[in-house]
């Protein structure tokens, strides 16, 4: 699928296009991106940061540990986006903040050492499970 993908955040003040293919389409379970979006699990997919174009407002960005860089909406708060200094020409963004996110289908979980009981997603049984990073 390459495409134009829109989003942004829930009060409309930041917005975001893509241009190319995501890739990468994974359920987080980590501490940090569930304590930045005060869910069980985040769903991010990834794009090269080239192909991603920031429309409106710019988010705000803050380092939620020494290498990890995320973006969210000055107003809203909304979580938008995560880089990390260990891949500086891809930045993941959340899918839920997809003006059409049904376009994309998680591929796999991460950090699922992490994950909590309560939050296990129904696909569990279906998409692969790594206890940490994909990697």
């Amino acid at each position: 699928m390459s495409s134009i993908l829109h989003g942004g955040c829930l009060c409309g003040a930041v917005h975001y296009r893509v241009h190319g293919q995501p890739f990468h389409v994974t359920h987080c379970h980590c501490v940090s991106c569930r304590k930045a979006s005060g869910a069980a699990f985040v769903t991010w997919f990834t794009v090269r940061l080239i192909e991603l174009e920031w429309l409106g407002e710019k988010p705000l960005f803050y380092h939620s540990s020494t290498a990890a860089l995320r973006g969210f909406c000055p107003h809203c708060g909304a979580t938008l986006s995560y880089q990390h200094e260990s891949d500086p020409d891809d930045i993941d963004l959340t899918a839920a903040s997809l003006d059409m996110p049904d376009v994309l289908v998680p591929e796999f979980h991460i950090w699922w050492q992490d994950h909590i009981s309560w939050g296990e997603p129904q696909q569990q049984a279906v998409l692969p499970v790594h206890a940490r990073s994909r990697d």
